[in-house]
């Protein structure tokens, strides 16, 4: 990849570079609300591994 960039101008590797950027930052726009999702079920999956306060005079109702 080298010697191909070394055979370009500085203006043509200057628009390739704005070009993979500009890229890029639209596949992470892309893939936010996805990330977002499994963001969100992660932290609704370790929510769920401790008992909700409401719910534990249920369980032992004599203990209180």
């Amino acid at each position: 990849m080298k010697p191909l960039f070394s055979a370009m101008s500085i203006r043509w590797q200057r628009l390739f570079c704005f070009a993979t950027c500009g890229v890029f930052i639209v596949l992470v726009l892309a893939s936010l609300p996805f990330l977002f999702d499994l963001m969100g079920r992660g932290i609704g999956w370790i929510m769920g591994l401790f008992p909700h306060p409401d719910n534990l005079w249920k369980e032992c109702p004599w203990c209180f």
